[in-house]
């Protein structure tokens, strides 16, 4: 394997790729988001028709949990460490981001960057995971308490 010939042009792919990740997972919990909300008003719609010993809280809870997890996806991080050099501001200037002519300080910075993406990353991918999870063993759930009531109704 090579190496690079320039060390922080490595750091900058990286946290180019974690960005784009980062947008793919967003992309992922906001499509995933819009389906839970359409699918909320058919499982209240349909209370009436649910076994006595299933209340409706009982029935919305997995919802609701997958819903608050794909929220908190959305949820924008911004990183605690670094924030000298990560500025937030609704009035950025140019004056606000000087140029490093110091390549490791630049180095760090870009080390810093990819740390601070990888745990962005790493905490939307665990929400969005723990949603699709959930709500797949809710439709295994559902399919089968669907399958006793019609069996105990034959």
């Amino acid at each position: 394997m090579t190496q690079d010939a320039d060390p922080a042009q490595r750091f900058r792919n990286l946290a180019a790729g974690y960005t784009d990740s980062i947008r793919v997972t967003d992309f992922k919990a906001n499509v995933a988001l819009v389906f839970v909300a359409i699918m909320l008003g058919p499982v209240v719609g349909a209370r009436d028709k649910y076994p006595p010993y299933l209340p409706l809280p009982l029935v919305l809870l997995p919802v609701i949990i997958i819903f608050l997890c794909l929220l908190i996806c959305l949820y924008p991080r911004y990183p605690r460490e670094g924030r000298e050099h990560f500025l937030i501001s609704p009035r950025a200037r140019v004056a606000d981001f000087p140029l490093r002519e110091d390549a490791g300080a630049e180095l760090g910075e870009l080390r810093l960057r990819c740390a601070v993406l990888s745990r962005i990353l790493w905490w939307k991918t665990l929400f969005l995971e723990i949603s699709l999870g959930l709500s797949m063993l809710a439709l295994v759930v559902g399919g089968l308490l669907v399958l006793v009531v019609s069996l105990r109704g034959a």
